[in-house]
């Protein structure tokens, strides 16, 4: 029991990159498991929502210097740091580079909370910061999309249903899993320490099974050639902590942090789950969104050891 827990907690990351593994090497065919994909991905949010009170979204609210903060963070999330991982891309490896800006569009991570907190941040900076970039996103996304990706551009009506797509797959798990909150909350505090393990357990899961369902994209490709995607991650990655390191010059080190694990952990599950319902087959688009998982979790761990928040918070604000 204690070596499930370990795994499925502080030891999440051996999990996720052997489903990684077994979802890029294994032999067959698992396309008949592409709808399973978005199920996996709706698990992670409906977990991860149960340890959300309604009422921080609430109080959070009334604090315009809170949403002024958030408001700025989630333009430097959604659009800088993408365009910027857009165009370094694209002058190295023009072929690669919607893939990387796609899954750095995404908003951040439901998890980045959780990190937050483990990293001593600012816990209600980083819910907010999960909220405003989730209610964006599904505009955000598309319309960059059609901005970056070669070929014809899509009409309203399908920028449209992508909007709808996205806004649906983050606010249905929300909204069920404040419901359970709401109907069952002696049972939903009992089980507190669990739901963040379900929350990885379908992450790997979703790993798992969206490598799978899009294999046949790149199934007759050299092993080495993952090495070029996965670098052009990394990089990205990359950009986004140097962006955040410069903005511990100007804000404390809790809001920094806030922003480090929005910004390094984002949502690379949607990211998969849009590239498989709008982009199938595309390995140039899908690969960058299935392998950040790999320098996603090494960035957090860098930012918690390397770029450790000081004590005090008095930086100037």
């Amino acid at each position: 029991m204690n070596l499930l827990v370990s795994l499925l907690g502080p030891r999440f990351w051996i999990p996720a990159y052997v489903a990684l593994l077994v979802g890029l090497f294994v032999p067959g065919d698992f396309s008949w498991v592409k709808p399973s994909v978005k199920y996996a991905l709706g698990g992670i949010l409906f977990f991860t929502a149960l340890k959300i009170p309604f009422g921080e979204v609430v109080g959070g609210l009334g604090d315009r210097r809170l949403l002024g903060r958030c408001g700025w963070m989630a333009l430097a999330k959604l659009a800088l740091l993408p365009a910027l991982a857009w165009a370094v891309t694209r002058l190295i490896a023009p072929d690669w580079a919607a893939g990387v800006a796609l899954v750095m569009m995404m908003p951040a991570g439901l998890s980045s909370v959780a990190l937050t907190d483990l990293h001593r941040g600012d816990r209600v900076l980083a819910l907010f910061l999960i909220i405003i970039t989730s209610v964006l996103a599904p505009l955000t996304v598309p319309a960059g999309m059609a901005l970056i990706h070669p070929g014809p551009s899509p009409d309203l009506a399908r920028l449209a249903d992508q909007a709808v797509y996205i806004l649906t797959m983050l606010a249905v798990p929300f909204a069920a899993a404040q419901a359970v909150r709401l109907a069952l909350p002696k049972a939903i505090a009992a089980g507190m320490a669990w739901w963040g393990r379900g929350s990885i357990l379908c992450l790997v899961v979703m790993i798992l099974v969206s490598v799978l369902a899009n294999r046949s994209g790149w199934a007759a490709w050299p092993a080495a050639t993952m090495l070029a995607p996965l670098a052009l991650a990394c990089l990205a990655s990359l950009i986004a902590l140097g962006a955040t390191l410069l903005l511990r010059r100007w804000l404390a080190a809790g809001a920094v942090t806030a922003f480090a694990c929005a910004a390094l952990y984002m949502n690379n599950g949607l990211s998969i789950v849009y590239a498989t319902e709008f982009h199938p087959g595309d390995a140039h688009v899908i690969l960058p969104c299935v392998l950040m998982q790999v320098p996603m979790v090494a960035m957090v761990v860098l930012w918690g050891r390397w770029a450790k928040p000081h004590e005090s918070e008095d930086a100037p604000t």
